[in-house]
């Protein structure tokens, strides 16, 4: 296999029934890259574009550890254990979020953004535990993520953290990053 090209490999990485796993050694990866990798773990809500290697390095481990995360990107938030006590302040930053938004563009009172706006605070109201949040204001978004990570139950505090920790120790981490 040693004189294989990288298309070679993809064939063979391709085929029915094979997994390709990744050792990752945590220790050399960059001080920001490892820090921004915690800070997602503890908080279970992931951030970053859709290229981003700390995002893609804390989902696989997210996933291979069954810790459930959310995900935040440009244009929203998605929500993963919503609880009651959470649910009011949710509301609250949604509705400020969408009238700062509003103020901003009139014309979107109607149509698209009014009903994601209101299937949101529907869903935020009946306390739902796997929703997408549509939102326009990245402050808001950050607000968001503060509160579910305020409002996460001890347990899942508990995981999280036990699993961030993994890129604080020096131990190879072990990632399946295909299957087929």
């Amino acid at each position: 296999m040693s004189n294989m090209n990288n298309n070679d490999h993809g064939r063979v990485t391709g085929l029915p029934g094979t997994t390709t796993t990744v050792t990752l050694h945590p220790q050399r990866l960059g001080v920001r890259m490892r820090n921004s990798i915690i800070r997602m773990l503890e908080t279970r809500i992931i951030v970053g574009g859709w290229s981003s290697k700390s995002r893609q390095i804390a989902e696989a481990i997210s996933e291979k550890h069954g810790l459930q995360c959310g995900i935040s990107n440009w244009n929203g938030i998605r929500v993963l254990g919503l609880s009651h006590a959470a649910a009011p302040l949710l509301a609250e930053t949604l509705h400020a979020d969408w009238t700062a938004f509003l103020l901003e563009n009139t014309s979107y009172n109607k149509g698209y953004y009014r009903t994601q706006y209101e299937n949101s605070m529907a869903l935020v109201n009946g306390v739902d535990q796997n929703f997408y949040m549509t939102m326009h204001d990245k402050n808001s978004i950050r607000k968001v993520i503060e509160i579910l990570a305020e409002h996460t139950p001890p347990e899942l505090k508990h995981k999280a953290k036990q699993v961030a920790h993994l890129f604080r120790g020096t131990e190879p981490i072990e990632i399946t990053t295909f299957r087929s």
